[in-house]
């Protein structure tokens, strides 16, 4: 367990909208639920709409253990929704609604009060909401207001949904940066770093001589596994992916994510680390759901 460490993070709410079915989602509240899992107080940072999938939202986080008292609700716009599908071997593809009531969060100053004086651990956040402005400003207000010992930033870059800005913001102010081994290359052609190699570690050393704000890296690479590299330190761990029938892989690097922070808030080594976050996301990859049921 890791001690109720507090847990900030920021970003869409989202329903996945399946054929014949709707399923709660959204990266920042999927880490938050499997955070909360783990033991942490996980708080979320998001907005949804007066309508019904707003309701079940907030009545879905809580049911998680996500402290909702930081999401917003905006009258007039929907609620997220994702439109999902999935290949031959399970993998998901996405088509995500754009101008959702998570794309208009407006951060007040009682917003910003309470975040201060929760005294929060960690700030999580990626780009998908960073793609409007509003959305933006209010990530942009909380790295400038508030104060953190990690940040963590997973990129969870959707076609669509990024762009260098929103990239280099996340580059630029993680202590924790997690990538997949696509959003790699994704790096490589926006020109923010440079490497020759393919190998994990020299992508890793790479982006850790560019980014000096970074003391970790979590290079995700499929069914190949995982590679974390402390940048303070240079250790490195491989960690190869738990074996699990795979039903559904959507939410499992959330849940990577989640499980590997608890244990390394907990000061777990690395390498316990890598072996709790890949139990975790075999876990979630065996269920449909993003957010199993223990």
């Amino acid at each position: 367990m890791c001690q109720r460490k507090k847990i900030l993070s920021i970003g869409e709410i989202i329903w996945d909208v399946y054929p014949t079915e709707q399923c709660i989602g959204g990266a920042p509240l999927n880490f938050a639920a499997h955070c909360a899992a783990c033991g942490c107080e996980a708080w979320l940072l998001s907005a949804v709409g007066t309508d019904v999938l707003g309701t079940a939202a907030l009545e879905r986080a809580r049911g998680f253990g996500v402290k909702t008292d930081l999401i917003q609700t905006v009258s007039d716009k929907l609620t997220g929704q994702c439109l999902v599908s999935l290949d031959a071997n399970q993998v998901p593809s996405y088509s995500i609604l754009p101008d959702a009531a998570y794309d208009n969060i407006v951060l007040h100053e009682s917003d910003i009060s309470r975040i201060q004086a929760e005294h929060m651990d960690v700030l999580y956040f990626g780009t998908l909401i960073q793609r409007s402005p509003a959305s933006r400003s209010a990530v942009a207000a909380v790295l400038e207001s508030c104060s953190f010992p990690e940040v963590f930033c997973d990129l969870n870059l959707r076609p669509g949904c990024y762009g260098k800005d929103s990239v280099s913001l996340c580059l630029r102010n993680a202590t924790i940066l997690k990538i997949s081994d696509e959003d790699e290359r994704l790096l490589r052609e926006f020109e923010l770093y440079s490497c020759i190699s393919e190998e994990p570690e020299a992508i890793a050393r790479a982006i850790a001589h560019r980014y000096g704000n970074l003391n970790i890296i979590l290079l995700t690479c499929g069914s190949k596994g995982a590679y974390a590299y402390d940048c303070r330190t240079q250790e490195s761990v491989f960690q190869n992916i738990v074996p699990a029938p795979v039903v559904s892989t959507v939410g499992a690097g959330d849940s990577f994510a989640a499980a590997w922070l608890a244990a390394y808030l907990n000061r777990a080594p690395l390498t316990l680390c890598m072996k709790k976050a890949a139990e975790r996301s075999a876990f979630v990859v065996s269920r449909k759901e993003a957010v199993p049921e223990e």
